[in-house]
């Protein structure tokens, strides 16, 4: 295959792409977990030996440079089995409302063809927490749409933060923020400056 050459003018770098076209793709629906539901989440997995620092990159290593966060990946099977009854009603009732959210998600974006989901991780960021600037979608993980509920908003800073802070968000508790995984969507989360941030993350291809 020949090799695809971009050529980029010398002044590149005193152009500022445009980004308030994209920025109607990017989506927050609120109400789309109960609240009641969000605490319980955040309850049942509060044993530290379940979390694990967050991964970063194509690879999959932990640098806390880059992402000062932790995970626990909601659809493994060890996972679910610890608590199993509780813990499969979570997941049906992660996968209902992302059903949800996708079709109100699609009847704004009808071209938003959507094949499978990639399971639920939770995500926690501590005081002091964030990810750098970064897309979700890498060559052995084409994913296309993210999805990511807030599970609380009892804390101060660890806002989403798009196309280098143009686009800032402050989801309530219990909404899902949608948008394309592709690399036209660089992100953020801000520095967590008190409390602790919860939020639930899965992708779809």
């Amino acid at each position: 295959m020949p090799t695809l050459i971009h050529n980029v003018p010398p002044d590149a770098a005193a152009i500022a792409l445009d980004t308030n076209h994209l920025h109607s793709y990017v989506v927050v629906i609120e109400n789309a977990l109960p609240l009641d539901f969000c605490d319980a989440v955040v309850a049942e997995f509060n044993d530290p030996q379940e979390w694990n620092s967050a991964l970063v990159g194509h690879q999959g290593s932990v640098d806390r440079n880059i992402r000062n966060a932790d995970v626990i990946s909601l659809s493994a099977g060890a996972v679910l089995q610890k608590n199993a009854k509780q813990r499969e009603k979570f997941d049906a009732t992660l996968y209902g409302a992302c059903r949800n959210v996708l079709r109100q998600y699609q009847a704004l974006f009808p071209h938003c063809r959507i094949v499978e989901g990639m399971g639920f991780e939770l995500l926690r960021y501590s005081t002091g927490g964030f990810y750098r600037t970064h897309t979700d979608s890498f060559k052995k993980v084409p994913r296309a749409l993210a999805c990511s509920f807030a599970l609380n908003d009892a804390f101060e800073g660890g806002h989403w933060s798009f196309f280098e802070g143009q686009k800032t968000l402050n989801p309530p508790k219990g909404s899902a923020v949608l948008f394309p995984s592709n690399f036209l969507y660089p992100h953020e989360i801000t520095e967590i400056r008190s409390g602790t941030r919860y939020s639930i993350v899965t992708w779809m291809i």
